[in-house]
């Protein structure tokens, strides 16, 4: 028996979730810090992750999305490296990919009791945003990663799951 597809603001609300867990527990930002000026989390041409997440019933993309200083701010708490440190671009692709592969892991580890057959793709990193077709529905909210302000994106093809 096919599951039933879960909802673009179902995946967007663990998502956000799941964030803001991981944001506190393993980078370690204070929950209470209020955002840095760190660039608008609205550009078109911010840089982003992306990964998908798939089954019989569902067919989402995950997306995280901040501006390049949130991402060097991010890669710099995620690895652990001081602020006055640089960090390559390299480092920002692979870091933030990573990111998004182990919020997905997570999302779906939630998720698996409405639909066990859930499966993760590869993340990809690009700058901008996917382009939103007729056929596509998509999901987003802002979220604080301690001092970086993120926008978490859902998109799902309509007709699929």
């Amino acid at each position: 028996m096919k599951t039933a597809a879960i909802e673009a603001q179902e995946w967007l609300d663990c998502f956000t979730e799941v964030t803001r867990d991981f944001a506190a527990r393993s980078l370690r930002f204070d929950a209470a810090a209020a955002p840095a000026d760190l660039g608008s989390v609205k550009s078109g041409t911010n840089p982003a992750a992306y990964i998908s997440v798939l089954s019989e019933s569902n067919s989402m993309h995950l997306g995280l999305s901040a501006s390049m200083q949130g991402c060097r701010t991010l890669t710099r708490a995620f690895l652990g490296v001081r602020e006055k440190d640089g960090v390559s671009e390299k480092d920002v692709v692979d870091a933030i990919s990573e990111i998004l592969n182990i919020l997905a892991g997570k999302v779906k580890a939630r998720l698996a009791t409405r639909d066990g057959s859930l499966k993760l793709g590869l993340p990809i990193f690009l700058v901008g945003q996917i382009q939103v077709t007729a056929n596509m529905d998509r999901a987003a909210g802002d979220v604080e990663m301690g001092p970086v302000l993120c926008q978490l994106l859902v998109y799902r093809n309509r007709g699929e799951a």
